[in-house]
């Protein structure tokens, strides 16, 4: 199966990347509410999280998913295809494509954490949750893009 179709012809209104590991603190925050956004519109959108950390086992991704409640189809970017397809640098990092393929957000899920160890108390902006009501209801998407903040994703030396 291909990384770049699975799933599209069912979400015919885009597909979202969102880059992710286990370990990183910033993605365990951030799972609740991912996997709310993929409750409401994973019906419209084919979400995938993309594990790209070599050493990862499968059976690491499930207790993670059981421990979290993390639904999202997931797919382990060992060899960084996607990674470097679409130029990811830190999970969790979310890129968000319309039906044309063409990329439509980039960046934060929300703005929760603003710097390593720095974090609100309270989210104020919702970056992905708005750029996704957005396409699925054929609005401009404002931003397109944010920095995303969390952990550096290793990256192999010929990415």
């Amino acid at each position: 199966m291909s990384f770049y179709l699975c799933g599209l012809a069912a979400h015919s209104q885009g597909r979202l990347f969102v880059f992710y590991d286990t370990e990183c603190p910033i993605c365990q925050k951030t799972t609740k509410r991912l996997q709310e956004m993929y409750d409401k519109y994973g019906q419209n959108v084919a979400f995938t999280a993309v594990f790209s950390t070599k050493s990862l086992k499968k059976s690491e991704i499930k207790a993670f998913a059981k421990e979290y409640q993390f639904t999202l189809p997931y797919v382990i970017d060992r060899k960084h295809k996607l990674v470097k397809r679409y130029d990811a640098r830190t999970t969790p990092e979310v890129v968000l494509l319309n039906a044309q393929d063409q990329e439509v957000y980039r960046g934060a899920v929300d703005n929760q954490f603003f710097g390593l160890g720095k974090y609100r108390p309270k989210t104020t902006e919702f970056y992905l949750q708005n750029a996704l009501e957005a396409l699925t209801s054929g609005k401009a998407i404002s931003p397109t893009r944010t920095e995303p903040v969390g952990c550096l994703i290793n990256r192999r030396k010929s990415d």
